[in-house]
């Protein structure tokens, strides 16, 4: 090697030219990237907010469109909910009010059945004579079991109407008869046959009853009172009694 050679290198500040020439260099290719990477990521912005505006124009008619149908069918769902519910309240209401009937047809058939022991027993209260203390005894004794009945039929709802002195109503009584009556005026109840008999507000037995005719027109007259144009009383002469014709016998005429 010769002595050239094995001479050091000088530094690099000895040579500050070309120091700064690579400096000027390497900043001109930084500020070129720069400028070329701003002019596109300005240009993909431009091109980004174009083409992002339409997408975004049609995504929201895609929104709105899936919005309406879904508010179409929230209210084709509560008017659906609103109808089964109608028809569940319906269903209850029918058949609470089939269960009502039943149960009252239930008590009516039964307390239908239960009235003419009712019956017997007034009867037997109307007819006993009470002569001797065993008489009063057996009629004191089927007489708390009458009474025991009537509180049990009024626990459940029956009640008695009352029908001698009002007025007739065929709803309620039931006319077997008509009767003269000084006392009661004319369609008044004057007589009772057979008691009728309620359940709540519904009659389940009617009153079989004798309706009034009013005073008689005889008895109206004779009280001072004139006869009712409708029916007169005709006066005439009494026809004078004869006696009748005594038989005469026939004999039968002999056999030729």
């Amino acid at each position: 090697m010769t002595s050239e050679e094995k001479q050091p290198m000088a530094p690099e500040d000895a040579y500050p030219e070309l120091q700064e020439e690579e400096i000027d260099v390497e900043a001109e290719l930084e500020k070129l990237i720069l400028e070329d990477s701003e002019a596109e990521a300005s240009a993909a912005a431009g091109e980004a907010t174009a083409e992002p505006s339409l997408a975004q124009s049609e995504a929201l008619k895609q929104l709105q469109h899936e919005l309406e149908v879904m508010r179409q069918q929230l209210k084709e769902k509560e008017e659906s909910y609103l109808r089964l519910y109608a028809d569940f309240e319906n269903y209850r209401r029918r058949t609470q009010r089939e269960k009502e009937e039943f149960s009252q047809k239930e008590r009516q058939k039964f307390v239908l059945e239960i009235l003419p022991v009712v019956d017997s027993f007034e009867r037997a209260q109307q007819q006993v004579k009470l002569e001797t203390d065993r008489e009063r005894e057996l009629h004191n004794s089927y007489q708390s079991v009458y009474r025991l009945l009537v509180e049990s039929l009024k626990k459940m709802g029956v009640s008695r109407m009352k029908a001698v002195g009002q007025p007739f109503d065929p709803n309620l009584h039931e006319a077997i008869a008509r009767q003269p009556s000084s006392d009661y005026p004319e369609d008044v109840v004057v007589t009772e046959y057979q008691a009728g008999y309620k359940l709540g507000d519904l009659v389940i037995r009617h009153a079989m009853v004798a309706v009034s005719e009013g005073i008689p027109e005889r008895e109206a007259v004779a009280n001072g009172g004139s006869p009712t144009p409708e029916a007169p009383e005709v006066t005439s002469d009494p026809q004078p009694e004869t006696d009748p014709q005594p038989e005469t016998e026939t004999s039968p005429s002999p056999e030729s």
